[in-house]
């Protein structure tokens, strides 16, 4: 274990030099210096003072390579040398707008960030420990049922909800807390007893939801059911040999929630104005800070290298069979490291090829393509795909056995309609067309070449089939709920010549179920065209993360070696840089849309399900039947298809129906930070986004708060209720007869 203990640490310094090289190229190809000089120092500014600043910054050198020198100067005589030499010395320099010391700042801020995070962390661990350790021990009673469906159901809501919930019902009426702000000393605790509070509510779903499952598929094992033959008592069972042998995949949740307890929570921050780091990190994204940015992924990068080398040896502590190899020489080390290096010159290739040409190729595809045609293309794929799968899948035993269970099992039934309805309006929202433009007689208009002249904008079967039904029901601005006038009102003048106040009546009054926004927009459709968006960005996300995570959490943890070092590196420096700086890096490049959005949350949205498989595929490596099948003969690709993946799919479906839910959830804060699907975009998000401003009206406005939340936990709910029923019905163990 030295060995590897020291391969991790030796490994460290590459993982940190791409880490370095990925944020620097994140900023700086992206914006070059000369338009960050223009952004801080203002566009009025002349060039002579842009050109001070860079000086004094250390930004008026070439970014990667200089031409102008000789030898070795040509790579040290450049911005990312010079920076990344400070960084490495922990010497942190000055920020780039307000020219203050960053490692006094960041040390003023690390003590607000753990005052809130250390509690949230501690309490809620031991609230989800505990409740999944009664949920196990009193599995298949009342008590279970309830505990899970509270647990969706907190799971099922979005933090912003219980932010600005909170926020509201116990800072505006019942001023209980405070609204926001900080205080020093002990007198913080009075402003950190509701953000600790949420943090913990909102987080227990999930984390409760885990664990349980975990516990579940731990309880169904061999050595269970032989510590029950020997009469050990259920407690005993549980709380010696259970709860030891399930410490691996919560180990690795919470190791590897370390780094993130010092850096802080980005949006719990940001609206509860806590001097920490969180707020500090997206202040300095938003404000293109580099040198803050640079310091704070640099700095969760060595926390995170730390916590994953800790979270290694948490394993051998806790289960003997898992063993960490060394690489046995000095020439393997070295073999490795050089990989590794290999490794971050491939990524670093990669990503400034795409931020040189990506934009201009993404440009000319849009130029060249249908992208209505692309989609409804996609949607009929899509839709015989799920097709083929069920025609095939159903006729065998375990699908036709689960199918059964499904029928037989009527919350699990409405679940499946309600998405069923969620699905079909997503697809119906997803074929679209455009129109012929038409003159004032009817007539379709035609261009030079004799081709049909088409609308800017394509509309899909929902928009048709609403306007067939329900007609234009555009107002002027808000109106409430079934209301027949407008709710803001307007200055009239009487038949008496006197001005008076008076709410104009609606176009269509009584015809606005759920009222209207603030552009006048029915709610209810704006509520029903973001199904789509919700859809997309949890489902297409998801089926590009599982498929990576899956395939390298796996060929880690089972190679081992050069392998998993390699497969290491590329996932800790990914999610050692903060996800909001990748996406908005990538909304940059590409710009702000849906496909771009799902294909970084993508990109950034594996690692944490791959260590989690690379995880227990250390211990299912070791055990008998692997052995077994290993000492027959077996090839290494039929034992990690046959035997390994299949007993790693409880964390993977239990994941994958997270995940979506985080990811539908998660756009909501997207939206906040400015960087979701767009304004022009009907989605979830951005309607939350515009109701934090309108609870600060008088009168409050809330229903366009209340059918977003609607909405969003009508389908967030079935599908997490239906995803455990799904996994209960393929689980072997769990299958009633």
């Amino acid at each position: 274990m030295i060995s590897y203990i020291l391969r991790r640490m030796f490994y460290a310094v590459p993982i940190l030099l791409g880490v370095n090289l990925l944020t620097f190229l994140l900023f700086f190809f992206v914006n070059s210096p000369d338009d960050v000089a223009w952004q801080i120092c203002g566009p009025r500014s002349k060039t002579e003072q842009r050109e001070a600043w860079k000086r004094e910054h250390g930004y008026h050198l070439p970014r990667i390579w200089n031409d102008r020198e000789q030898g070795l100067a040509q790579a040290t005589q450049t911005i990312f040398f010079t920076k990344s030499v400070g960084l490495m010395r922990f010497e942190f320099g000055r920020s780039d707008r307000e020219n203050v010391h960053i490692g006094p700042e960041i040390r003023r801020r690390m003590f607000p960030s753990l005052a809130y995070a250390i509690p949230t962390f501690l309490l809620a661990l031991f609230v989800e420990i505990v409740i999944a350790m009664l949920v196990a021990y009193y599995r298949g009673s009342v008590f279970d049922l309830a505990v899970l469906l509270v647990c969706v159901l907190f799971m099922s809501i979005a933090g912003m909800f219980y932010i600005i919930g909170g926020q509201v019902l116990f800072g505006m009426w019942l001023k209980l807390a405070p609204i926001s702000g900080y205080a020093e000393g002990l007198s913080c605790w009075k402003f950190l007893v509701m953000p600790v509070l949420i943090g913990i509510i909102s987080g227990l779903g999930g984390g409760i939801r885990f664990t349980r499952t975990v516990f579940l598929e731990e309880v169904g094992r061999d050595y269970v059911r032989t510590a029950r033959a020997k009469g050990l008592s259920e407690a005993r069972v549980l709380f010696v040999h259970v709860l030891k042998n399930a410490m691996i995949p919560i180990l690795t949740s919470v190791v590897f929630s370390i780094p993130f307890l010092f850096m802080g929570s980005l949006t719990t921050e940001n609206f509860f104005a806590i001097p920490g780091l969180g707020g500090f990190t997206i202040s300095a994204i938003q404000g293109q800070d580099f040198a803050i940015v640079r310091s704070m992924v640099f700095l969760g990068s060595v926390l995170y290298i730390v916590a994953g080398v800790l979270t290694d040896i948490s394993y051998v502590l806790v289960d003997p069979r898992v063993r960490l190899e060394g690489s046995g020489s000095v020439l393997g080390m070295l073999k490795g490291f050089l990989g590794i290096l290999a490794g971050g010159a491939v990524l670093a290739g990669l990503w400034s090829l795409l931020a040189e040409h990506a934009s201009r190729f993404y440009k000319v595809a849009e130029a060249h393509w249908d992208p209505d045609l692309a989609q409804n293309l996609f949607v009929v794929l899509l839709v015989l795909s799920v097709a083929w799968f069920l025609w095939r899948a159903l006729p065998r035993e375990p699908w036709r056995t689960a199918s059964r269970q499904i029928r037989a099992n009527r919350p699990a039934l409405v679940c499946l309609v309600l998405l069923a309805v969620y699905v079909s309006i997503g697809l119906i929202d997803s074929v679209a067309w455009k129109d012929p433009m038409t003159d004032a007689k009817g007539g379709v208009l035609h261009d030079k070449e004799g081709g049909v002249v088409l609308q800017a904008t394509s509309r899909s079967l929902l928009d048709r089939a609403w306007d067939f039904c329900r007609g234009d029901l555009k107002e002027k601005s808000y109106s409430a709920p079934l209301a027949d006038v407008q709710f803001t009102r307007n200055m009239v003048q009487g038949p008496d010549g006197k001005s008076h106040w008076e709410a104009p009546p609606l176009r269509r009054p009584g015809a606005h179920l759920l009222g209207t926004d603030k552009v006048g927009k029915d709610v209810l459709f704006v509520s029903l065209k973001s199904i789509r968006t919700g859809l997309v960005i949890g489902g297409i996300t998801t089926l590009i993360a599982i498929p990576f995570a899956m395939l390298f959490g796996i060929l880690a943890g089972y190679f081992g070696g050069w392998v998993d070092d390699l497969i290491q590196y590329v996932y800790t420096t990914l999610a050692s840089i903060p996800g909001i700086l990748l996406i908005v890096a990538f909304v940059l490049i590409f710009g702000r849309g849906l496909l771009q959005l799902c294909i970084i949350l993508g990109i950034t949205s594996w690692t944490g399900l791959c260590r989690l498989t690379r995880a227990e595929t250390l211990k299912l490596r070791e055990m008998d039947y692997v052995k077994a099948a290993e000492a027959l003969g077996s090839s290494r690709l039929r034992i990690l298809f046959k035997h390994v993946a299949p007993n790693l799919m409880h964390l993977v479906l239990i994941s994958a129906v997270l995940q979506f839910s985080g990811l539908v959830l998660a756009e909501s804060v997207l939206a906040y930070v400015g960087v979701g699907v767009g304004a022009g975009t009907s989605s979830w998000g951005n309607m939350i986004n515009a109701a934090r401003l309108e609870l600060s009206r008088e009168p409050v406005i809330l229903w366009n708060l209340l059918a977003a939340f609607v909405f969003m936990l009508g389908l967030v709910l079935p599908a997490n209720l239906f995803g455990d029923a799904l996994r209960d019905a393929l689980d072997p163990r769990l299958r009633r007869r």
